[in-house]
């Protein structure tokens, strides 16, 4: 059976056209796959941003499990390994420099590829150059970055390479029977900086220079935004959806009826919420509550469907072996969602939301960071150093009024399993990847360093 896992960046459950209560009609392609499939409404990643959602959509572990999510262990299967194991072809394409081989992602896949590395050294020199003389924030390296990122597409072409959606295409045309394709989107992460035709398509009228010098400052000083700009920022994130929508549009093309498909967001995206853009370490739902659907081979269709249990992210991998006829290992967390995509009721769970990094340190592992979200749709707990608090999802579902130390038979389920994953945590396994210049140089570019 071929198998197909797209993961979109930083895509908020509210900007995703197939969910109940959807306001816009942003993601048409996957409109018509949700008329085929299941679509989850209350999916929660287990972390706020790449580093931490992923050991648990790829391993059906916890963020901080094995160690944490500095580096996936040897000992930590992935999924793609299990698969490898039984006979799949597996293929990864990603542009995102948090799922670089060097933090242990790549194993199991037979073609592994980040197309998101072209680098000349005339062009990093240059690059280096202008941070150095202007700062990462000043309009010369703004343009310049602009001119590097679109200038530098063709030149990777020339030499070969190609883009997600293309290698995706690729990829499943020339798979075999049993294989796995993951491909993962990096819009609409920020920069905002969509084509043309979707940026005027929602109206707005900046060039892609501006839309990134926009978010960007969006990104660093939400509050200092006038209301206009606050509404571009909206606007471009809207189109940048959109854009993402497109490119799985080309992707679903490439695949037949007779594949399973699962598509959904690694974490969602701050738009102004809690004072922040972009997902800075926090457990907010902005941040935590992520669209998932799931198309199943057309013998085994039993959609349109939709599921309103809570379901998880550690849920993913289990489900892709399910299908695949092959058993989970026993380091898996999570249950198979197949008894809910054929319309049978499955168990509610609380999900676990974990990160111990700080802003200044993304993806690097402080055990004084640490916070702990235990989430059900009515109700979540979060610890957060000496704090702790909760939220009623039902009346505050923007989670702007806290309830320190909750009480209540509401609340108990969830301090039960928060004292289980506190007591669980353990640091002393942590394995960390070293960065070199051109990996802290994307990241930057992506906004997660200054």
């Amino acid at each position: 059976m071929k198998t197909l896992l797209i993961t979109v960046d930083a895509w908020r459950a509210s900007h995703a056209s197939f969910m109940p209560n959807s306001t816009a009609s942003r993601t048409p392609a996957l409109e018509s796959l949700a008329e085929r499939g299941a679509v989850f409404t209350q999916a929660v990643s287990h972390g706020p941003a790449t580093p931490y959602a992923f050991p648990a959509l790829l391993t059906s572990t916890y963020p901080l499990d094995f160690g944490g999510y500095e580096r996936i262990r040897e000992d930590r299967t992935l999924l793609s390994e299990r698969l490898a194991d039984a006979g799949y072809s597996c293929t990864g394409i990603h542009a995102n420099p948090w799922l670089g081989e060097r933090y242990g992602y790549a194993r199991g896949y037979e073609t592994y590829r980040d197309v998101g590395a072209f680098s000349s050294p005339t062009l990093d020199s240059a690059r280096e150059f202008l941070i150095d003389r202007f700062g990462l924030d000043h309009p010369v390296y703004r343009a310049a970055q602009y001119l590097f990122r679109f200038g530098s597409a063709p030149l990777y072409r020339l030499r070969g390479g190609a883009d997600e959606v293309s290698l995706a295409r690729r990829a499943l045309t020339d798979a075999p029977a049993d294989s796995f394709v993951w491909v993962h989107l990096l819009d609409p992460h920020a920069p905002y900086a969509p084509p043309k035709r979707h940026r005027e398509a929602v109206g707005v009228r900046l060039g892609r220079s501006s839309a990134t010098q926009l978010t960007t400052r969006a990104q660093h000083s939400p509050d200092g935004l006038s209301e206009r700009e606050r509404e571009s920022v909206h606007r471009l994130y809207d189109a940048s959806v959109r854009h993402a929508d497109e490119r799985v549009g080309a992707i679903l093309s490439a695949v037949g009826d007779d594949a399973l498909v699962v598509v959904t967001a690694d974490h969602g995206e701050a738009l102004f919420e809690h004072g922040q853009v972009g997902h800075e370490p926090a457990l907010y739902d902005e941040l935590v509550h992520v669209p998932l659907l799931v198309r199943p081979p057309a013998s085994e269709l039993a959609g349109p469907l939709v599921v309103d249990t809570q379901v998880r992210h550690v849920d993913i991998a289990p489900t892709v072996l399910d299908y695949a006829g092959v058993d989970a290992p026993p380091s898996f967390r999570g249950q198979s969602l197949r008894p809910a995509i054929e319309g049978r009721a499955i168990p509610e769970l609380p999900a676990v939301t974990e990160v111990a990094s700080t802003r200044q340190t993304p993806g690097r592992i402080d055990e004084s960071a640490l916070q702990i979200g235990v989430r059900l749709p009515t109700h979540k707990l979060v610890s957060r150093g000496d704090e702790l608090y909760g939220f009623d999802l039902r009346t505050d579902p923007g989670e702007l009024a806290p309830v320190p130390n909750p009480e209540g038979a509401d609340w108990r389920p969830l301090y039960r399993q928060l004292r289980e994953r506190r007591d669980a945590i353990d640091f002393t396994g942590a394995v960390a990847a070293e960065r070199d210049a051109t990996v802290e140089e994307r990241l930057r570019e992506l906004g997660y360093l200054d």
